[in-house]
């Protein structure tokens, strides 16, 4: 079979597709950043009452089981997932990725892991530094 014989064929064009996402305001008061200001207003709250030995921990209650962990840190991705980082009663580092319908935490005291920041600490200078960006 000969190439000559074969017909060229003129397809158009064809442009990328680009997905139509919505524009994100980023004042929405539904928008995980939202959820990630108010848990940490939670967080660095509970954390006034705790003594120098204690911090804030937080129990996991929707996993068909019980889970303590030692908040270390939280996080958030817009426009709906917030994220918990910490350390479970075994040591290991744990990270729980939730969207903002899911989110049900029981925020407890847990005896202080020795030479660490606590959280609220870290909460209340990351939301200053936002403020600050914002202003």
């Amino acid at each position: 079979m000969s190439l000559d014989n074969i017909t060229q064929f003129n397809f158009p064009k064809i442009e990328p597709m680009i997905p139509n996402f919505p524009i994100i305001n980023k004042d929405e008061p539904y928008l995980a950043g939202a959820y990630y200001e108010r848990l940490a207003k939670y967080i660095i709250d509970f954390e006034k009452d705790l003594t120098d030995s204690e911090e804030v921990g937080a129990k996991l209650v929707s996993f068909g089981e019980s889970i303590i962990i030692h908040v270390e840190d939280l996080g958030y991705w817009n426009p709906r997932l917030i994220c918990f980082y910490g350390t479970d009663s075994k040591g290991q580092k744990v990270q729980l990725i939730q969207h903002v319908n899911q989110i049900s935490i029981l925020l407890i005291k847990l005896k202080r892991i020795p030479e660490r920041t606590r959280i609220g600490y870290k909460l209340s200078q990351e939301l200053d530094e936002l403020k600050n960006k914002e202003e």
